[in-house]
């Protein structure tokens, strides 16, 4: 069994310090229950409404930046996985992007493909499959928020042999009608089953400019069940939410059942037209 903890975390654009001391407050947390991959909200080290792109370019980091350095730095010490969504500026463009880190260091990003709302205003969309890398729990995969709506983007990691989906998210709360589980948990918790991949998804709290959240970070097993999810009522800064989950070795559902082998791509090529 693998540990693994999503962070739900209070942010504000307001307050770009607070945002890495309630990142920073969750990882502490997380590691001391024994968290071996840890997950943090998308735009962890700026928050989201923005109004300017001056203001993503004051609060966004780079990849040898002093928050991705910091974070090396614990994953090492502590032998884990740190998943995170960053405003991230690379070769002067803007990406709203998410990180893996272990104890040897960044092992890659990723920048969100499938932008929402007002995000095309500040950040260049995404032009790679979804990141895949190998860690000592397995091959972990992880997009941004709206790309687990796309059943085609999640396949892409699954085919990728991806075993963990980790999904750094600001869901936002849209007026929309919630009667027990929210929608945006039920997609994640439908990507894990058809794809047999454990989800995380650790999404943030905290009001930010007229706006609120769903606030339902969700941890899944392979077969979609919910594990843990958040108190969408709490008040906290921080909860972190900790679980203990298999990671699949394989894609089979039944002795004669594999959602990798039985897939019939030759036929699915119409959806290529629309």
């Amino acid at each position: 069994m693998t540990r693994v903890a999503a962070c739900q975390i209070s942010l504000s654009i307001e307050n770009p310090a607070g945002n890495i001391s309630h990142a920073n407050q969750g990882i502490a947390e997380a590691i001391s229950h024994g968290a071996q991959i840890i997950v943090l909200p998308e735009l962890t080290n700026s928050g989201y409404v923005f109004t300017s792109v001056s203001e993503v370019q004051d609060r966004s980091t780079t990849l040898d930046g002093e928050i991705i350095s910091q974070w090396k730095e614990i994953a090492h010490k502590n032998d884990v996985v740190i998943v995170a969504g960053l405003a991230l500026s690379v070769e002067s463009r803007l990406y709203n992007a998410s990180v893996i880190i272990d104890k040897s260091g960044l092992l890659g990003w990723y920048a969100k493909a499938h932008l929402f709302g007002e995000e095309h205003q500040f950040f260049k969309s995404g032009e790679k499959p979804p990141l895949v890398v190998n860690t000592a729990h397995g091959r972990i995969a992880t997009m941004v928020c709206y790309d687990v709506e796309f059943p085609e983007w999640v396949r892409l990691a699954m085919l990728d042999r991806a075993a963990l989906l980790a999904v750094p998210t600001n869901w936002p709360n849209l007026g929309q009608l919630i009667h027990g589980t929210p929608m945006e948990a039920v997609r994640v918790q439908a990507a894990a089953s058809v794809n047999k991949m454990v989800a995380v998804a650790a999404d943030r709290s905290g009001p930010e400019r007229g706006h609120s959240w769903i606030s339902s970070s969700v941890i899944t097993d392979f077969e979609g069940n919910i594990k843990i999810i958040a108190n969408r009522e709490s008040e906290d800064d921080v909860q972190v939410l900790v679980a203990d989950v298999e990671l699949p070795t394989d894609t089979s559902i039944t002795p004669k059942n594999d959602v990798r082998k039985d897939r019939q791509p030759d036929l699915y090529s119409g959806i290529l037209k629309y």
